[in-house]
């Protein structure tokens, strides 16, 4: 599959690395629950994410822009008060996680191939 899509789906990865993720998919709908968010919308968008792997790497990354999306309007909400460089350099801040920056980088990448093929 990675040789014809560019990508590795989810089933095909080692079973450890799949343990570790339904265990972490297991742990986050518990907490929805917990924190009573786990309405019927959210699941349903929580099982899209998670299927859109199967699907191709450019609907994961689209999945994943919409959730950085949220993420960065939720800091930026929570942090206004906060002085800039504070705000900036905050570890809480989705502009600093590596998973944001490397989708940053697929993302210029898919534009950069669909430019070159039109």
């Amino acid at each position: 599959m990675k040789q014809l899509t560019g990508f590795t789906p989810f089933v095909a990865l080692p079973e450890s690395t799949a343990a570790s993720a339904k265990k972490q998919l297991i742990e986050t709908i518990e907490w929805l629950h917990k924190e009573g968010a786990a309405t019927e919308t959210n699941l349903k968008l929580l099982t899209a994410i998670v299927e859109s792997i199967l699907c191709s790497e450019e609907s994961y990354s689209r999945f994943l822009k919409c959730g950085f999306d949220v993420a960065i309007e939720l800091f930026d909400t929570n942090s206004q008060n906060w002085e800039f460089q504070e705000s900036m350099s905050s570890p809480y801040n989705p502009r600093n996680w590596d998973e944001y920056k490397q989708l940053q980088q697929t993302r210029a990448l898919l534009s950069t191939s669909r430019t070159v093929t039109e």
